[in-house]
């Protein structure tokens, strides 16, 4: 049986590398592109690291191929970069968040399989639909732009059975930041009585949604952008007013 080739571009932090331990766990290669090797990255036989600055398009040309070269035909990638640069923070959303996507994708698109199951996965958020003032515009602009992109990309490459999804997740709970948030009680009493849920997400559980997303599981699940918000997001603003002013 062949072994299942999955890239993870945003893998060595955060969300991006959960969803490197969940393609392991299954058993898949996996090549993962972020800009520097960290120092815990672990050493084995089954995962790569290729070092990439998509900030400059000169930065990762190129770079399927040589994954390809390395590992395989791919068979799922996940796009999960965000701009960390220090630079104009519009621009630089735009360049990692969009245009990067952008050449990601076309050019691994030569670089799938040809047969077995196939999917891309992004990483958008709920800013793609709702306007949160602790993010830029071009945040915004980059996730709104993202769920088009998936859209479109499920019509054309689901001609040759490439899925694209999205995940939108609500502000969640990663290694980084857990002890952030679990330290902070006035804020974590304003998630539990915002999100019907009662609590905030985590980055396994939209790492466990990418995992279902890339893989068999979803075989006809295309083109989709999926809300993790534990439903925040199919409550009327009204009503969320109501309830913090005590009404």
């Amino acid at each position: 049986m062949n072994v299942q080739h999955a890239v993870v571009v945003g893998g060595t932090r955060g969300l991006g590398r959960v969803v490197v331990e969940r393609f392991l766990t299954r058993g898949c290669a996996v090549s993962v592109v972020s800009r520097q090797r960290p120092a815990d990255f672990p050493e084995q036989a089954t995962l790569r690291h290729f070092p990439a600055d998509l900030e400059r398009a000169e930065g990762f040309s190129g770079l399927w191929s040589r994954i390809a070269a390395a590992g395989g035909p791919v068979n799922y990638l996940v796009l999960s970069q965000r701009f960390r640069g220090q630079g104009d923070p519009w621009a630089g959303e735009i360049q990692v968040g969009l245009t990067a996507s952008r050449d990601l994708i076309e050019g691994f698109a030569a670089h799938f399989a040809e047969t077995g199951d196939r999917a891309i996965g992004i990483v958008s958020s709920v800013y793609a639909e709702f306007v949160g003032s602790s993010q830029p515009v071009g945040y915004h602009v980059v996730k709104g732009g993202l769920n088009a992109m998936v859209r479109h990309y499920a019509a054309t490459l689901g001609r040759r059975g490439i899925r694209v999804n999205a995940i939108m997740p609500l502000t969640y709970l990663k290694p980084e930041s857990r002890a952030f948030y679990e330290k902070n009680d006035r804020l974590m009493d304003t998630y539990r009585r915002l999100v019907p849920l009662g609590r905030l997400g985590t980055a396994e559980e939209s790492a466990d949604a990418l995992d279902f997303l890339c893989s068999e599981r979803a075989s006809f699940i295309n083109g989709q952008c999926l809300f993790l918000d534990g439903g925040v997001s199919v409550v009327w603003p009204e009503e969320v007013a109501k309830t913090f002013a005590g009404l």
